[in-house]
């Protein structure tokens, strides 16, 4: 399959890559390339951008929590129909998984997929040391072809100049485009990272402005060479056409839960899921003809108020649960599970399906990948089964009396290194998932929402 290919990588995190693989995806889009974007790492707010920048679902790729030939074919499948694709890394380019090996880091996946790499390079008050930083990137392993530099925050002309010599005399590795720093080509953070492309009303305009600033200067042909010269990749697609029995499920996707893997949910109608979007701010109940519900990641403690307010919604969704519909609460669907989130103070009541209290805090409570073993069956998983996943939140459960269904041998779960609150037919867990690593989980789920449907 010939796919031609660049990464966007760093040399550490803040350096730039959102935005500027945005601009880069936007100005090839304007040009009529057909391009899909790909996000390395477990991460759901930079492909939203990613999205808003070329209009095309963002897929994520994660060396760690998928196996080689999974991401491979991952990245295979989800290119098709396209161009050429643009895949942005994840924080510096060898950070991964364990600080003496490859496996997460970008480095991994550009090896993988055999993708040259571009360098998104972080140039605040440097000049010399910018040459020293790319030299040493490109030293570090020599199976990784880096094969240009983006300069971002660059203060002025002067500067670019400056840049431009030292790279040339000391690296001599090309140098594809520049952006200036300033705060109208920043995307505005909190507490999960960027902050979500639907809350920031302004971010179409400021990738705009970024992709015109940097088209002034860029060498886009020298881009599409460097991403052509990747060799074609071994895959042949599969036909799966799904012929069993179809289920509808409710997949609250609002404001406050929007994390969610475009794999996933592709996943579930690939084994016979009807997709139905639930609001949890609007909709004032579960449809009779749901058989299954998801509660993907967010922010539910910045909407707790609303959330809260929305009495008919929260008593419908409990009365479902303890009836046995089968339900799944990843981080933020656990939380809103939970009988209340307290945020600055102010507590707020939430479903009340798991007795516990959730408490924010200042700083993360857990930020980890996160390997799992299930000690006991539940609507995702058999007993023994093993799976990988990550968390990164910032609450804590208290007063948490469910039985919980998975050890976590690496990280830190809801307490005492479990994770996976049962109730009835429903699992709320911290850990976040990706089914095209654990495809097990979306079919043992559909299983149990099949027998649920045919009470």
């Amino acid at each position: 399959m010939e796919m031609p290919r660049i990464v966007l990588s760093a040399g550490g995190s803040d350096s730039g890559k959102t935005i500027v693989t945005a601009a880069l995806l936007r100005i090839l889009g304007a040009k009529g390339y057909r391009v899909q974007p790909f996000k390395i790492g477990p991460d759901y707010i930079d492909p939203m951008y990613h999205r808003l920048a070329s209009g095309r679902p963002c897929r994520n790729l994660d060396s760690w929590i998928m196996d080689e030939m999974t991401v491979v074919s991952s990245f295979a499948s989800g290119s098709i129909g396209s161009d050429l694709a643009v895949i942005e890394g994840v924080r510096g380019l060898y950070e991964g998984e364990s600080p003496v090996g490859d496996e997460g880091s970008t480095a991994h996946v550009a090896k993988i997929l055999k993708s040259p790499v571009v360098i998104v390079l972080n140039c605040h008050s440097l000049t010399r040391s910018a040459a020293a930083q790319l030299i040493g990137l490109r030293a570090m392993d020599n199976q990784v072809q880096i094969a240009g530099v983006i300069l971002n925050k660059v203060s002025d002309a002067r500067h670019e100049e400056k840049l431009r010599r030292a790279i040339s005399h000391y690296a001599g590795i090309p140098i594809l485009g520049s952006l200036s720093r300033s705060p109208r080509l920043e995307i505005k953070k909190r507490h999960l990272g960027l902050t979500t492309s639907h809350e920031f009303p302004e971010a179409l305009e400021v990738i705009k402005s970024a992709a015109e600033q940097l088209e002034e200067g860029l060498d886009l042909e020298r881009i599409l060479e460097i991403a052509k010269q990747a060799p074609p990749i071994d895959y042949m697609p599969e036909a799966r056409p799904f012929e069993g029995e179809r289920v509808r499920i409710g997949v609250f996707m609002d404001g406050p839960f929007s994390f969610y893997y475009h794999e996933n949910l592709s996943a579930l109608r690939e084994m016979g899921a009807e997709i139905a979007v639930v609001d949890s701010l609007s909709d004032r109940g579960l449809g009779d003809d749901l058989s299954g519900v998801l509660i993907g990641g967010g922010y539910p403690e910045i909407f707790s108020k609303e959330l809260e307010a929305n009495y008919q919604m929260r008593r419908s969704l409990k009365q479902r649960i303890m009836d046995g519909l089968p339900a799944i609460g990843e981080c933020g669907g656990l939380m809103y599970l939970c009988r209340s989130i307290e945020r600055n103070g102010e507590k707020r009541q939430m479903v009340g399906v798991f007795d516990g209290d959730v408490v924010m805090h200042e700083k993360p409570k857990a930020l980890s990948y996160v390997a799992l073993e299930a000690s006991r069956s539940s609507v995702i998983a058999d007993q023994g089964a093993a799976l990988r996943g990550h968390e990164f939140h910032y609450s804590s459960i208290e007063g948490l009396s469910s039985e919980l269904s998975f050890r976590v041998l690496r990280g830190k779960g809801i307490r005492d290194f479990m994770d996976g609150a049962v109730c009835h037919n429903a699992i709320g867990m911290y850990t976040h998932l990706h089914y095209l690593a654990c495809p097990g989980v979306p079919a043992k789920f559909l299983k149990e929402c099949r027998a649920y449907s045919r009470r």
